[in-house]
């Protein structure tokens, strides 16, 4: 009898404290997060320098594998992010409460880049060339061309590429008088700018 009422009083306080008895402590929320802008490896996560979680690319969201408990304090930082991009994170530190988990991101920014050549035989205009839904409307005489353009205060950058993005120039505008071809139009970004494109008008 005296040993039934020892078991008993062991599995009581297993039952009252499961981390005494080598158990979890009942986490019961997931920490993690939305995602957006990785394209390629190399993003990985880490939980106040815990287990590394790796982020395929193209992925919307990210989750760790552990649960935790409320009122658990969770620290989220880069290991690492891709090599074509820049990440930030929003309310990556907090603590978690009874009514959940802030929201959590991560943002990354592909690596900009110009898309820019040379012009030959532009003698009318305008010529008026596209990359995707982007457009760009070349004057008469000009011998060279970005895609890059600026707002007006300067602040903002329109047309550019980002690394590992692909590119496809063609012509929505022939300029009066004159049939105007793109070589090497179609390519995909690399870690620098693409210079090698040329438009020759006839």
């Amino acid at each position: 009898m005296k040993n039934l009422y020892l078991r008993s009083a062991v599995a009581l306080a297993c039952a009252l404290s499961l981390a005494a008895c080598g158990g979890d402590d009942d986490g019961t929320m997931q920490l993690g997060g939305s995602v957006q802008g990785v394209t390629i490896d190399g993003l990985v996560l880490q939980n106040k320098g815990g287990p590394e979680l790796k982020v395929e690319p193209f992925a919307s969201s990210f989750v760790f594998p552990n649960l935790i408990a409320v009122n658990t304090e969770y620290d989220i930082t880069f290991k690492s992010i891709p090599s074509n991009a820049t990440c930030k994170m929003v309310n990556g530190k907090g603590k978690s409460s009874n009514y959940g988990i802030g929201q959590i991101g991560v943002s990354c920014t592909l690596k900009p880049h110009d898309v820019k050549g040379k012009i030959v035989g532009l003698t009318s205009g305008p010529l008026v060339i596209i990359n995707g839904t982007y457009r760009l409307t070349i004057a008469a005489n000009e011998t060279a061309f970005n895609l890059t353009t600026e707002s007006a205060d300067k602040k903002t950058k329109f047309g550019e590429v980002g690394e590992t993005q692909a590119y496809g120039l063609s012509v929505l505008q022939q300029p009066p008088g004159l049939i105007c071809r793109i070589d090497n139009a179609i390519g995909t970004m690399g870690k620098t700018d693409v210079d090698n494109i040329l438009i020759t008008c006839n």
